[in-house]
């Protein structure tokens, strides 16, 4: 029988530690930004589009939107490169790439690797921004208004056959909670009943979460079919520590993913060779834990 079982005591003292030190100079194993924030450390680009601007919105949406299965630093390089490009900077303007034939936007998007899976995310691109164009007269935010600036009745539209259809993949079960984090987080948006949306459960957020400890028990099986027990976890880890700034479980998803990118990945079987400068290596689980794309299977 496979059961997952929360360690609220030990889920307090990592939070905490993991919170305090992502956001402080010394981060996790160094690192305290997010692949989609460095955009902004480019003095060219910020002067084309400001961080919180029209521009900055339509990056981290479309980028997000294609963001399955890729690595996300060479991911948010190449839209990096694809913006600061005048030649592919059309790409960021919905109203342009619906009039544009799906050979041309193939093209552009392969001219600094920002597809991989050139056809669909080419389509997938397409057809976001013809939504966008269409309904909202390109302007993610007039969705987002029509929302009441209500994180919860945004993440409901995800349930609603249309706007799936409308909003390919960006309106997937780990990128969508994604780019609401991101709306947030990066662009500035102003949202409420944030602490009512699901942290995006990717490789790095499911492999941090069991090496950690925090959920232990024995378990295989895909990574969307344990999201909702991780999301679970953090939401009660996050309620019971009562930090004065780490207010949702959502604001645990770049720390677990710095913790698992930089330092848990590297585990093999019950050795961590990140252990002794990890900040929360004193909590490291024994046990088996192997956690990929393909799936999960642990025992902790």
């Amino acid at each position: 029988m496979e059961t997952l079982i929360i360690d609220i005591e030990k889920g307090v003292k990592v939070a905490k530690i993991l919170f305090d030190r992502f956001n402080s100079e010394a981060g996790i194993f160094g690192h305290n930004i997010m692949p989609e924030d460095l955009m902004w450390s480019s003095e060219r680009l910020e002067s084309k589009a400001k961080k919180g601007s029209y521009e900055h919105l339509m990056f981290i949406t479309m980028v997000v939107s294609i963001d399955y299965m890729r690595d996300a630093n060479k991911l948010w390089q190449a839209g990096r490169e694809t913006m600061q490009d005048d030649q592919t900077r059309w790409l960021f303007s919905p109203g342009v790439v619906t009039d544009k034939p799906i050979n041309e936007i193939i093209n552009a998007m392969k001219k600094h690797k920002l597809s991989q899976k050139h056809s669909r995310d080419a389509s997938i691109w397409k057809r976001i921004s013809e939504s966008f164009t269409n309904l909202y007269n390109e302007d993610p935010k007039n969705l987002i208004k029509e929302c009441e600036y209500d994180a919860v009745k945004l993440y409901e539209k995800k349930y609603d056959i249309r706007f799936k259809k409308n909003f390919p993949s960006l309106s997937g079960n780990k990128i969508f909670p994604l780019w609401i984090r991101m709306l947030h987080d990066n662009v500035g948006v102003e949202l409420v009943n944030l602490d009512k949306i699901p942290i995006p459960v990717d490789v790095h957020v499911a492999r941090a979460t069991f090496a950690t400890g925090c959920l232990y028990g024995s378990y295989t099986g895909a990574i969307e079919e344990a999201s909702q027990k991780i999301d679970k976890a953090w939401k009660k880890i996050v309620a019971v520590l009562k930090h004065p700034k780490l207010k949702y479980a959502l604001q645990m998803d770049e720390c677990l993913w710095h913790l698992s990118k930089y330092g848990c990945r590297f585990r093999k079987d019950e050795f961590c060779p990140k252990k002794k400068e990890c900040p929360v290596g004193e909590f490291c689980a024994r046990g088996y834990i192997h956690v990929s794309a393909k799936g999960i299977k642990i025992n902790t």
